[in-house]
């Protein structure tokens, strides 16, 4: 609930510490709002910034709840970056085909949890696969209507083991239901990236020294490339000014290292069991993605941020970034981490 308005009743302004707090939102995103007109402002005797308190009740009056707090927005360099905290399956922030690149990891059901107590939308506290395909299903549609068409989206994922009765074990092919799931939206599936991980997950010893119960080391995932349909006689560049499309020009050697093969080998972020995320992947991954699928600022999405290495990525390529991301407190850490860029 925003501050009690009665509580500024004798006043016509107000600091930017307590417009914050009458919006429940943040001191920079305050600043924001007053630099783009939506918050009237005065410079007080004393040179600093005061907020003009009709405004500020008008703001809140015309806003449904969360809309303003949800989003922290950060200059970092000459990019922004966006943080909202909010489920990706209504992406209302942002307008139809005004993304031009997707980079993910989503979470895994019925894995380690984000959240505790649970949050409602958060995938990785559903324990059914059925029902998280089905809930993810929201979000893919979304991405699908805010990428520009041509672009593509870059989904991390895994075929997830699941323990079975008497000792045994499945695997879930969520990679290919995942593929199945977006060609049903509308996206083209063009291939499939293996990533090779240098500090996989380590199974069981088995049945050694013995042979029948040899049990696999998890060494890879898959990166999945799907592609919005573009309409015959559509241009999906001709927004890039010749300078950013300049900036953006690859040397041979990072050209012939995407070229050359679909099997990328990189750490991850952590290892083993000792990762404090369910699928944490190192900042090498969309940075390659980042450089090679998309132009100076342009704007990158990731609609499972956790600690926002998309973002981050984004920002040091020169690339503007929005990520979603439904546990604030993972939020918070994303925000914190990429305050740092700018030291």
């Amino acid at each position: 609930m925003h501050q009690d308005r009665h509580d500024y009743r004798d006043r016509k302004y107000l600091s930017a510490v307590e417009a914050a707090r009458f919006l429940e939102t943040t001191v920079e995103e305050i600043h924001r709002l007053g630099r783009e007109n939506h918050i009237l402002m005065h410079r007080a005797s004393s040179g600093q910034q005061r907020f003009d308190l009709d405004s500020l009740i008008h703001l809140a009056d015309s806003s449904s709840p969360n809309t303003i707090s949800r989003g922290t927005r950060l200059n970092i360099g000459k990019t922004v970056q966006k943080v909202i905290c909010a489920d990706a399956s209504h992406m209302k922030d942002l307008n139809d085909e005004s993304v031009h690149l997707v980079v993910t990891s989503p979470p895994y059901f019925n894995a380690k949890m984000y959240s505790s107590p649970s949050i409602d939308g958060d995938l990785g506290n559903v324990h059914s696969v059925e029902e998280w395909l089905e809930r993810i299903a929201l979000i893919w549609k979304e991405v699908f209507r805010v990428l520009q068409p041509g672009r593509k989206a870059f989904i991390n994922i895994m075929n997830l083991p699941v323990r079975l009765g008497g000792g045994s074990y499945r695997t879930l092919n969520l990679a290919g239901r995942t593929i199945d799931l977006c060609e049903e939206i509308g996206f083209i599936f063009k291939r499939d990236i293996v990533w090779h991980k240098t500090n996989g997950v380590r199974a069981p010893i088995g049945t050694y020294p013995f042979p029948g119960g040899i049990l696999l080391n998890n060494m890879h995932e898959f990166i999945l490339e799907l592609e919005k349909p573009m309409p015959e006689k559509t241009s999906k560049y001709s927004h890039v000014t010749p300078e950013d499309r300049e900036a953006s020009r690859l040397d041979k050697e990072f050209w012939l290292s995407i070229k050359n093969s679909d099997v990328w080998l990189m750490n991850p972020e952590g290892s083993g069991d000792q990762r404090d995320h369910v699928a944490p992947f190192p900042l090498t991954l969309p940075s390659r993605l980042i450089r090679a699928f998309s132009y100076r600022q342009e704007t990158i999405l990731d609609p499972f941020c956790g600690s926002g290495t998309t973002l981050v990525a984004a920002s040091r390529l020169g690339r503007n970034g929005v990520g979603y991301e439904i546990t604030p407190d993972i939020a918070s850490h994303s925000i914190m981490r990429l305050k740092q860029e700018n030291k």
